[in-house]
């Protein structure tokens, strides 16, 4: 029996258009069944649900920025089309705290006063390439963890890349060596790789091991995911350690005498999207960064029906307070190095009003890339190429002339 089908397609065809300006969207399908279609603020506020038989038509507007989304669902089988609305002009709900500087001024003085005890440890290497587990001290009593690549040649000092994986952003030993060499042939120069590893345990040797240890410490702490940790304290927040030892790190790493620390980029999506924000805001050693699909934007416009919640989890419900000083809206305020980032247009994890309320408010120069049909994950064929191409130019132009 063939499986149902259904299709969304809309005018304005760029999926852009102006505050109150007509959006139509077509619904087609290859069955003739009664769809529930619901039209929504970005997976959010429910603003019409209609049943309707495809082929049919559906038009709406929006009277401010946003993003309209149109679902159309039978059993488990669905579709959905977003438009933005002046996306350009969209902004994170909530005013920025008056003590967001204080907040991290102080927090890293905290680090600053606990000795890095730092440690580089030397594991099986790959060709081309020494390999080293190293961390370091970290506030509320943590360690940062990390893995380094060293290209083996010592005639020059090598650009530095830096990396934070997606979802829970553990990475082995193992998963680790398999980097370096992807790097060098997506930049065309050989880099350098600091790799960082989120949950603050020592990353295993073998990746068939990583989703166990992980599932252990999720036993240990209580929760279904690292992510929701210390909800209940700025300080206590699970980005808030996550921050300061990663930048203790790179800090560390880039006053290693085989980095060149003038040639530093970061590359990272979803969860690594998001900190790369991060890391742009607290240290000026990043020159330049692709930020894919970024968490952490406009956290408190769930409150009014905006979006969806990051990665629509209600464990953030009720934590604004918290969740207000990592906001990566706010911290895109203070970026001037260049900044690559993409969305996508019908994403539930990371809602495109929350992205654009990031990259409406970087400050230097910046591009981003419109998944306009794809959601999370999905991507078109030169989505891949292009954001590489992109970061292999911005490291190009920081290295010397002989080497480039």
């Amino acid at each position: 029996m063939e499986e149902l089908q259904i299709k969304i397609t809309c005018t304005p065809l760029s999926h852009i258009c102006r505050v109150n300006e007509k959006i139509e969207f077509f619904i087609t399908a290859n069955k003739a069944l009664p769809l529930e279609v619901t039209l929504t603020l970005d997976g959010e506020a429910l603003l019409e649900t209609h049943t309707l038989v495809p082929p049919a038509r559906l038009e709406s507007s929006l009277p401010f920025p946003g993003f309209l989304r149109c679902k159309a669902k039978y059993a488990d089988t669905a579709a959905e089309c977003g438009v933005g609305v002046d996306p350009d002009q969209i902004e994170p709900l909530m005013k920025e705290p008056e003590d967001f500087d204080a907040f991290w001024e102080e927090s890293f003085k905290e680090l600053e006063a606990i000795p890095a005890d730092f440690r580089k440890t030397q594991c099986e290497g790959i060709d081309g390439y020494d390999i080293f587990r190293i961390d370091c001290a970290n506030v509320n009593g943590l360690r940062f963890y990390a893995f380094l690549a060293l290209p083996c040649e010592k005639d020059k000092k090598a650009p530095l890349m830096v990396q934070f994986g997606g979802g829970e952003a553990y990475i082995s030993e193992q998963g680790f060596r398999t980097i370096p060499p992807a790097t060098e042939e997506q930049m065309g120069v050989k880099c350098a790789v600091l790799h960082y590893q989120l949950p603050p345990y020592a990353p295993v040797v073998n990746s068939e091991e990583c989703k166990a240890r992980h599932e252990e410490f999720l036993k240990e702490i209580g929760l279904r995911r690292y992510v929701y940790y210390g909800l209940d304290s700025p300080k206590k927040f699970y980005a808030y350690p996550s921050i300061l030892g990663s930048i203790r790190l790179l800090h560390i790493v880039a006053d290693m005498p085989e980095i060149n620390k003038d040639a530093i980029v970061y590359c990272g999506a979803s969860h690594g999207g998001g900190f790369g924000i991060y890391y742009c805001c607290f240290s000026k050693l990043i020159k330049a960064a692709f930020c894919g699909v970024p968490n952490f934007g406009d956290i408190a416009g769930f409150l009014t029906g905006r979006h969806v919640t990051d990665s629509n989890a209600p464990e953030f419900h009720g934590h604004v307070n918290t969740r207000k000083y990592f906001d990566a809206a706010y911290c895109a305020r203070r970026i001037t190095c260049p900044v690559l980032m993409s969305v996508g247009f019908i994403d539930n994890a990371c809602a495109p009003t929350a992205v654009y309320s990031i990259y409406n408010n970087l400050q230097g120069p910046k591009m981003i890339y419109n998944k306009i049909n794809h959601g999370h994950g999905g991507a078109p064929g030169e989505y891949r190429p292009l954001y590489r191409m992109w970061l292999a130019e911005r490291l190009r132009e920081l290295l010397p002339e002989e080497e480039r």
